[in-house]
């Protein structure tokens, strides 16, 4: 199993993101937003609640946002932000792309949050996480085409290659987004099992002094319990009084 720190991820992809606004790359007049590495971690945080790799996220967000990563950019047809929200989606989410353009970028993933667990539900494990056969192309069309998601051979109707050239099933839109991924499929796989069999779970990625962290303060935790229970039943005070010598 590769050794994985998620801190290593968020500094790539914070590098890459500073580079491209070093850069002066633009979509139309819309900058790349100057991102902070506490977005990222926000990003992260909500990333692991679906059980989603940041990898994925990230990969999602620089196609969508057109490699500006900016919560105000919009497209020809009005879509806005993050994950390119439609008036009506925003509607949906009780909001508008009028506002959705004024957040600041952790402000915006309130929303893609919200569209996440409304367009995800029916496909999430009991335990509210990603099965093990979902793919970074199932998380893409979770965006782009909903009635898609776990049904790679779908064949798009008519109207979905006439607008998105040479998109003809989910692995083409798929194939189309990674060309320029912050976090290419030869080293983050397409697929989360083999993700998962590459890095392991979510709890495995979690960096080793924050698990040892937790687990110190775990056990104390049950010992501070444990002596309030005992002195409870003891009918003696919590905090012992000692006497002057």
């Amino acid at each position: 199993m590769a050794n994985y720190n998620p801190q290593d991820s968020i500094d790539t992809a914070y590098t890459f993101i500073q580079n491209k606004r070093a850069s002066g790359h633009k979509f139309g007049s819309t900058p790349v937003y100057n991102i902070t590495k506490d977005d990222l971690r926000a990003l992260m945080n909500m990333s692991n609640k679906y059980g989603i790799p940041f990898e994925w996220m990230i990969n999602l967000i620089r196609h969508e946002t057109a490699t500006t990563f900016n919560p105000a950019v919009t497209n020809y047809i009005g879509a806005t932000g993050l994950i390119q929200f439609l008036k009506s989606t925003a509607q949906g989410l009780g909001t508008t792309t009028d506002d959705l353009r004024k957040m600041t970028f952790q402000q915006q993933l309130v929303y893609v949050d919200n569209f996440l667990a409304k367009n995800l539900k029916r496909h999430l494990t009991p335990e509210g996480k990603i099965p093990k056969d979902f793919t970074q192309g199932d998380l893409f069309m979770t965006i782009f085409y909903p009635a898609a998601v776990r049904k790679p051979d779908l064949v798009f109707p008519a109207s979905v290659p006439q607008y998105n050239p040479g998109v003809y099933k989910p692995k083409d839109y798929a194939d189309k987004a990674l060309r320029a991924a912050v976090f290419p499929i030869s080293i983050f796989p397409y697929s989360y099992a083999d993700f998962i069999s590459k890095f392991g779970e979510f709890w495995n990625k979690t960096p080793r002094k924050v698990k040892i962290g937790g687990l110190i303060f775990g056990v104390l935790l049950i010992g501070v319990a444990s002596w309030v229970i005992y002195r409870t039943l003891k009918n003696k005070p919590i905090i012992p009084k000692f006497k002057k010598k």
